[in-house]
């Protein structure tokens, strides 16, 4: 408890560094002077002269007992009515103090008075090695800008990369971590190690901010370090749900739902089950197939007896197109609902391009998500820094992370640490990066942009009619 006058109010709201600063250093809050409180100068021998002109001598551990819990200093003088006098027990006390003689040098890993060290968990082979090259032409050149005007508050952001090899990227991530002092995590490629990059977050107490996957890893409660930027297939497959609960003529419907035993299949299929029950969706019948015995027409025959009016399809690429030409064939389901993320590169059935299905598609991110200023930043970007224009898609995520990485610095002041960061981005709220869906986070949203935008399809026509944002929760 702490107690300001003749009340007793709780402790925490009356924080030592609300006043005295992060570090102890000191600072004028709201016309009150908060004297320097870290050790070296609290024992300095020839004591301290206050400008109210109180003097006093060094403090020792006793006497800086009475200054917290009495108000008075070493000479027994009364500190000013502003000081809040605190009621700690003996355990405390000595907490304070041992922290006191160390805060000095306290820094969090990574940050220094002139730089912050942030890490890129990387691929070094395979098919997404190039994506994650892409990635980081796109993070060096932004942060270089940065630094060219500056930096923030006069740090410099120095971007460090950690190979993902054999061992698995989170290993490779928590070694470098050690290794080198990372202050956070920003962007990169996360996919399939997703539980462990969460439990490392947790555990370090490292931010990761806009990893880029399917599977986002969330937890109850909510992992403070991690920020997604974009929806998982989860989050979509709950969109597409709460978009057609939402049609009058769908809500009380019978409704399919089929999907792949496979990661992104079982997450997605899962997420829209759990959904529809809570959106008052009627899930009639389900069926959950193993890629290798996939037999679209079997699935739709043994389904069509149920006579659903909807029908929510997971799988990816090849299974869809061949799930949709047999749905058009057989003229049933009415709806039909994927993911544009598992979607394969043509939706029109080859059996029937005059299919007369209605086909509503989830995606994370549209064109319109892209603001002409976005574009203009981006470009000046890629000129003058010579990035070749490769993988569009993974070059913007990484562009969007860098951006909310730099903002949350920016509004963690220049008294940086990772909980005031982290609290930083905790106050998003419809941020615009200007390249995907405007973010909000908070204690217990940890998905930026935790929705998805719902297309309709004409497979005759081959157009796209964007239907709009619909939110997973």
């Amino acid at each position: 408890m702490a107690r300001i006058g003749e009340l007793d109010l709780p402790a925490s709201g009356f924080s030592c560094s609300g006043c005295h600063g992060m570090r102890g250093e000191g600072k004028s809050e709201g016309g009150v002077t908060a004297g320097n409180i870290t050790w070296s100068n609290l024992v300095k021998p020839y004591g301290h002269t206050h400008p109210t002109g109180r003097k006093h001598g060094p403090f020792t551990d006793s006497s800086l007992i009475r200054a917290v819990v009495n108000g008075v200093d070493s000479e027994g003088n009364e500190l000013l009515v502003a000081m809040p006098r605190y009621k700690l027990s003996a355990e405390d006390m000595a907490d304070l103090i041992a922290y006191l003689k160390r805060i000095e040098t306290d820094l969090d890993p990574g940050l220094t008075e002139t730089t912050i060290t942030v890490g890129l968990v990387l691929p070094t082979s395979g098919a997404l090695a190039e994506v994650g090259a892409a990635m980081k032409d796109v993070l060096a050149a932004y942060f270089d800008n940065i630094n060219s005007r500056g930096g923030i508050f006069n740090r410099k952001i120095e971007l460090k990369i950690a190979e993902a090899g054999a061992g698995g990227a989170a290993t490779a991530a928590q070694n470098f971590a050690h290794k080198e002092q990372i202050f956070a995590f920003v962007s990169g490629l996360t996919a399939g190690s997703d539980p462990q990059f969460a439990a490392l977050a947790r555990t370090e107490e490292i931010p990761f901010i806009g990893p880029s996957t399917l599977l986002p890893h969330l937890e109850n409660p909510a992992n403070k370090y991690l920020f997604y930027v974009l929806p998982g297939v989860a989050e979509q497959a709950r969109s597409l749900v709460n978009f057609a609960a939402a049609q009058p003529e769908l809500k009380g419907a019978r409704t399919a739902l089929v999907y792949s035993d496979t990661t992104l299949g079982n997450a997605a299929g899962n997420a829209a089950e759990q959904q529809a029950k809570q959106a008052g969706l009627w899930v009639t019948d389900k069926f959950v197939f193993k890629p290798e015995y996939f037999d679209a027409l079997g699935i739709l025959n043994q389904l069509k007896h149920g006579n659903a009016t909807s029908l929510f399809f997971f799988g990816e690429g090849k299974e869809q197109t061949q799930f949709l030409n047999e749905a058009a064939a057989l003229g049933w389901p009415r709806n039909l609902f994927f993911l544009g993320a598992l979607s394969g590169r043509d939706l029109s059935p080859t059996s029937q391009p005059e299919v007369s299905q209605k086909i509503f598609l989830a995606f994370p991110t549209v064109p319109s998500d892209v603001s002409s200023e976005a574009t203009a930043e981006f470009r000046a970007l890629q000129e003058k820094y010579k990035i070749a224009p490769r993988h569009t898609a993974a070059q913007l995520s990484a562009f969007a992370a860098a951006k909310v990485f730099v903002e949350g610095l920016t509004r963690s002041g220049r008294d940086l640490s990772r909980e005031k960061f982290v609290n930083a981005l905790d106050t998003l709220y419809n941020y615009e990066t200007g390249v995907t869906p405007r973010l909000t986070f908070g204690p217990n949203r940890r998905v930026g942009a935790a929705g998805a935008h719902i297309v309709s399809f004409d497979p005759a026509k081959k157009e796209f009619t964007p239907l709009g944002w619909v939110n997973a929760y």
